[in-house]
């Protein structure tokens, strides 16, 4: 508590106010989530047993002790250890394929006695780290492609392994904490462009082919592209390889597609059309959106959710749990969590301007990614506007791996800003 009050004190109070009320966010609704709805009904068992907040106080404070210690970590040290730590992810991540309990047709845990270890989340430490170190050693417009490959090639690594757990939400943090790291690293708007436009290219061709079966969107969309790369006139080598990466995209998403497993792709078509299977793969966000709709300005009230707390609503103290805020405390209470969030995201955007170090600057840049992807996805699938992928929402979603991973990401922010100044 005393290292604690000295950071509120010396170090950077926006991002440590803002991880501190997140955490207690986080408690009150696990709270509300373990408790009894009352009121008009009777008390019904609200279907999360209390111990569920109770191992979360247990986490936040471990969390904020991991947050002090970070930020008062060497920098450089952390630059010295970045490629050791990422090949631990790998062996880490290797050793849950091969001997990870499976959990709902799942691997993605290490069990360690009474704790489970969840290697993904480290997996997102490392890459920040590690990535930070290549792309800041190696700034200059003439060294730029080299240090991009490297670190799509060490990103492509962690994809693939988080990806075959399952767990297709965390695998995609990988190449969005990439995509924000490059693009502060300089490297080509056309670039940037093509991979836009190919994973655009590849949903409008899925579309097409699997959900309303008409190669006509797909068709229409290459035709605009094609139309947008004349009149944008890029050399044509570039717009060559721009058009020829959407078809690949295009073409390839089959191959991809086949490869899901059949509750991941039961979630995708729930996204296009959640009213197909009501009651099976629509049913999380058919209620979420219930949740969400019923709160209205101000809420149902603090416990006083019914979707909560009949247990309508699943995974509500995990990755729905963004639906309960917009239940209990409606669309003011959701907004100030978001308030909450931008002041970490800003804060990280603008120490990576402010930063002399270009590490520090990278790590700030791949920390306000991390959270800004999380954030968005998560929210966006409890609205229904992207599929189910499984993601949590950082320092508020029950679970200790990824309050640890968020704690030590903060304390960066904080270590960042403590030496921004410092060459």
């Amino acid at each position: 508590m005393h290292l604690l009050l000295d950071m509120l004190i010396a170090g950077d109070r926006r991002l440590i106010f803002a991880y501190l009320f997140l955490c207690i966010f986080s408690l009150a609704l696990l709270w509300s989530v373990t408790e009894p709805i009352r009121g008009p009904y009777e008390d019904l068992d609200p279907g999360v047993p209390k111990s569920i907040f109770f191992r979360q106080v247990i986490w936040v404070v471990v969390g904020c002790l991991v947050m002090v210690a970070t930020a008062r970590l060497s920098l450089h040290y952390l630059a010295n250890i970045a490629w050791l730590l990422y090949l631990l992810v790998i062996v880490l991540l290797v050793l849950v394929l091969a001997v990870g309990p499976p959990v709902g047709g799942a691997r993605r845990w290490l069990v360690l006695g009474p704790l489970r270890m969840q290697p993904s989340e480290m997996a997102k430490i490392a890459f920040i780290l590690v990535s930070a170190g290549i792309l800041s050693r190696n700034q200059g417009e003439h060294r730029q492609f080299v240090p991009t490959l490297t670190t799509f090639v060490l990103m492509a690594v962690l994809f693939v392994l988080v990806l075959k757990e399952p767990d297709l939400g965390s695998a995609l943090v990988f190449p969005a904490i990439w995509l924000g790291m490059i693009f502060w690293y300089g490297t080509s708007g056309v670039f940037l462009l093509g991979v836009g436009t190919a994973v655009l290219s590849a949903v409008i061709s899925f579309y097409s082919e699997t959900v309303s079966e008409n190669p006509l969107p797909w068709g229409i969309y290459l035709v605009i592209l094609i139309g947008f790369l004349y009149l944008s006139r890029f050399r044509v080598l570039a717009s060559g390889i721009i058009l020829l990466g959407n078809i690949a995209a295009g073409i390839g998403i089959p191959y991809f597609w086949v490869r899901l497993q059949t509750y991941q792709q039961e979630r995708i078509m729930a996204f296009f059309e959640p009213t197909r299977d009501a009651s099976g793969s629509g049913y999380q966000v058919i209620q979420s959106k219930v949740a969400i709709g019923s709160g209205g300005l101000f809420g149902t009230h603090y416990l006083q959710g019914t979707q909560k707390g009949l247990a309508f609503l699943p995974e509500r103290h995990t990755d729905f749990i963004f639906s309960v805020v917009g239940e209990e405390l409606g669309f003011a209470g959701a907004i100030a969590l978001l308030v909450l969030f931008l002041v970490i995201i800003l804060r990280g955007l603008d120490l990576a301007q402010t930063s002399r170090r270009p590490f520090s600057a990278f790590l700030a840049i791949g920390i306000a990614t991390y959270f800004a992807f999380h954030v968005v996805v998560n929210v966006a699938i409890t609205t229904g506007l992207l599929p189910v992928t499984g993601l949590p929402l950082p320092l508020i979603s029950y679970g200790g791996s990824n309050l640890l991973t968020t704690s030590f990401l903060v304390g960066l922010l904080v270590n960042v800003s403590s030496r921004q100044y410092e060459s």
